[in-house]
């Protein structure tokens, strides 16, 4: 499955634009996704990059169900409501293209979406890392072997861009313990891991009240 992530760095960033947002989403941004064969499986607020900052993950079957449906927002006049209300609350926006890294199956976000439905998380985390030249099959190979133990829900790289970069999805708050000495349980995770993927960045995401993983 392919994923188009979109952020939206909300401006003024307070509250109000907030909410004016989720009014948007609801309205106009998932009609307009869905009407074009688009899924949106994940929707969160965040602040490291810009406070205020929401990130919507919308999957598709394949690259062709993406640009078909790219192309009918881009080029359809009865979406002109939905670009002037992305530029009114977000001037400055992005978007990347995920695919599937491959070790963790797809069925665990939906297993995430299921679950969140019935016992919502309240914070996810994006773990942002970038696995060293040469190491990316080892980095999957790993990535296999600790998945059905840890509550990571998806692994996306970009489909253009940055090829060593990974992202992972984890289904609660992961890396924001206080400090404390390395400790041999520590050293097992983290060693192997950092030979492979030696710089990571945690991002912090709070859901959406229209988003499919609460």
């Amino acid at each position: 499955m392919i994923h188009l992530k979109q952020t939206f760095n909300l401006e003024p960033a307070s509250p109000a634009t907030r909410d004016a947002f989720v009014e948007h989403a609801n309205a106009r941004l998932l009609p307009a996704w869905s009407s074009v064969g688009g899924r949106l499986t994940g929707a969160f607020c965040s602040t490291e990059d810009w406070f205020f900052q929401v990130t919507h993950l919308v999957g598709f079957e394949d690259l062709a169900a993406f640009d078909r449906g790219r192309r009918a927002i881009e080029e359809g006049a009865e979406f002109s409501d939905l670009r002037a209300g992305d530029e009114a609350l977000a001037p400055v926006r992005g978007t990347s293209l995920l695919e599937d890294l491959g070790p963790v199956a797809g069925e665990a976000l939906e297993a995430g979406i299921a679950k969140a439905a019935e016992t919502p998380a309240g914070e996810y985390t994006f773990a942002i890392l970038e696995v060293a030249t040469g190491r990316m099959e080892d980095f999957k190979k790993m990535l296999g072997m600790a998945a059905p133990q840890l509550p990571i829900l998806a692994s996306w790289r970009d489909v253009v861009g940055n090829p060593s970069q990974v992202i992972d999805l984890w289904r609660g708050g992961v890396g924001q313990e206080p400090y404390a000495p390395n400790d041999p349980r520590s050293e097992a995770f983290f060693g192997p891991l950092r030979q492979v993927a030696p710089r990571e960045r945690i991002v912090r995401l709070f859901p959406m009240p229209y988003s499919p993983l609460l």
